[in-house]
């Protein structure tokens, strides 16, 4: 069963983000590489030996028939935890129009060994069919 995650955005394209960001003692930033080119997201990640979190924005350049999203995995020996498809809302459904907001906390794993981002594209309608780009490493 696919699991999404979403924010909702109003018509007034006033966008809101879930959780609030974590300290930042320790942050390195990631961004992901433009597999696709009207998706970006990049932030922050805050790894130690237990667990890593991941917050950051994400970023449509245009409405195109695809809401922007982005998916992470973390892997640690034979292990890995993929996290759910994380995209904003307008009116119900996945907001494929220009923005960019900041999302907040994304994931956090305590797999922490190796942590790859994907861009992605899910359809602005009730069924939310989701295409994701190849992983890209992040460290």
């Amino acid at each position: 069963m696919r699991r999404i995650a979403t924010v909702t955005i109003s018509t007034g394209l006033a966008l809101t983000g879930l959780g609030a960001p974590p300290a930042r003692a320790s942050a390195t930033t990631w961004a992901t590489t433009g597999a696709y080119k009207a998706v970006a997201a990049g932030g922050t990640y805050e790894r130690g030996s237990g667990k890593v979190t991941i917050s950051g924005w994400l970023q449509d350049d245009k409405a195109n028939g695809w809401a922007a999203a982005v998916q992470f995995r973390t892997t640690e020996g034979d292990g890995r935890h993929t996290s759910e498809v994380y995209f904003f809302l307008a009116d119900g459904t996945p907001a494929d129009l220009k923005y960019r907001q900041d999302y907040g906390k994304f994931f956090t794993s305590d797999y922490t060994t190796h942590l790859y981002a994907r861009e992605c594209g899910v359809t602005p309608d009730k069924k939310r069919t989701t295409k994701c780009a190849d992983w890209q490493k992040i460290y």
